[in-house]
């Protein structure tokens, strides 16, 4: 990792960047389209509702294209940045988004500017899509319709803990479930009462106990439980919200239908939405093992995974465009006070997706 490379990761990080908060986001993109410029690409910034997203291009002697794939989101709130600046230890870079997924932005930024700068390079078109909204949005990008005809895609989530890049991913989706019942006294009346809380825990606990693992890989996981409005009142509301996951999308159809199996419930009624959710990333041979190749040539180890977590490289493999994710630096414990990045990473991952973007 150079030291120009770690100044820019500590800029990028020292810029708060929630989800939601437009006025932030374009401070990230504009500090990224700068960046871009700088290194000689093609710089593109498009207003969406959710924020700027930024394209950076680099045409070269080839005519294949590939897509770079990120997003300049993060999950934490207005002033992280500022309490947890990035820290060196040892090894180790630690500050929010280095993992998810700053470090990864700067590593493809860094592939393409070495690009940029070499006129004899064999790469084709390769377009660098940083989108504003990943971390909180349930469907599709704003800008999938343009990722139509690419012959590859390299998304820049971390590389996971071990090392490994990741093939393939789980489908997923989130659903919600609320419940109206009849408020009470707890105490005077409160058998008259009809208890929506007592109503969703029956069916939090039917659907983990029915779902999870019911098929190779399904994950059923109720994440939120919420209801009530005092501490002496039967709950008239109540929400939940339950996460699946699964392996392919006719399990995750599935399982949605058997999460919609309500028992009946005395005086309370429950409703169920629906997320659009994430396809699967299907695993696409060629370029996983060009890849595990690439990482072997410059040293680093050369292992894959499936993942259950979601990622934008899941919707460019669902328009058939081979996909392979987990490019950015080996890294980990994202959306946390301890998120880190491998230091020693940096550098072959930069290099793996330069010559990934010239082999494609």
């Amino acid at each position: 990792m150079s030291p120009e490379w770690l100044a820019r990761l500590t800029a990028l990080c020292g810029l708060d960047s929630p989800t939601g908060d437009v006025a932030a986001l374009v401070h990230t993109a504009a500090l990224l389209a700068d960046w871009g410029q700088a290194d000689g690409l093609e710089v593109d910034v498009r207003d969406t509702p959710t924020g700027p997203i930024v394209l950076l291009v680099a045409q070269g002697t080839g005519t294949a294209r590939t897509l770079l794939i990120g997003h300049h989101d993060t999950v934490y709130p207005t002033g992280t940045a500022t309490a947890r600046p990035v820290l060196v230890e040892g090894d180790r870079v630690l500050g929010p988004g280095v993992a998810d997924m700053k470090g990864g932005l700067l590593v493809g930024l860094s592939a393409m500017a070495q690009l940029a700068a070499d006129p004899t390079s064999t790469h084709g078109r390769v377009e660098f899509w940083i989108v504003p909204d990943e971390e909180a949005r349930s469907d599709e990008p704003s800008c999938l319709d343009e990722w139509h005809g690419a012959d590859a895609a390299i998304c820049l989530e971390c590389g996971r803990a071990d090392g490994s890049i990741v093939t393939s991913r789980m489908a997923c989706t989130w659903l919600t479930l609320e419940a109206d019942g009849r408020a009470a006294h707890a105490g005077t009346e409160r058998d008259s009462g009809r208890s929506a809380l007592m109503a969703l825990t029956r069916e939090a606990l039917r659907i983990e106990e029915t779902l999870h693992a019911a098929r190779p890989g399904l994950q059923a996981t109720i994440t939120e439980l919420h209801g009530g409005i005092g501490k002496n009142t039967v709950p008239a509301h109540a929400t939940a919200s339950v996460d699946l996951r699964a392996a392919s999308v006719e399990d995750l159809r599935w399982a949605t239908e058997v999460v919609g199996r309500f028992g009946t419930h005395d005086g309370v009624v429950v409703r169920r939405t629906d997320e659009p959710g994430f396809p699967p990333l299907t695993r696409d041979t060629a370029l996983a093992e060009r890849t595990l190749a690439l990482l072997e040539s410059v040293g680093a180890r050369a292992t894959e995974m499936l993942a259950a977590g979601a990622s934008d490289g899941s919707w460019s493999s669902s328009l058939g465009v081979p996909t392979v994710d987990g490019l950015g630096p080996i890294g980990g414990g994202d959306h946390s006070p301890d998120e880190w990045i491998d230091a020693a990473s940096v550098a072959p991952r930069i290099e793996v997706v330069r010559r990934l973007c010239q082999q494609t």
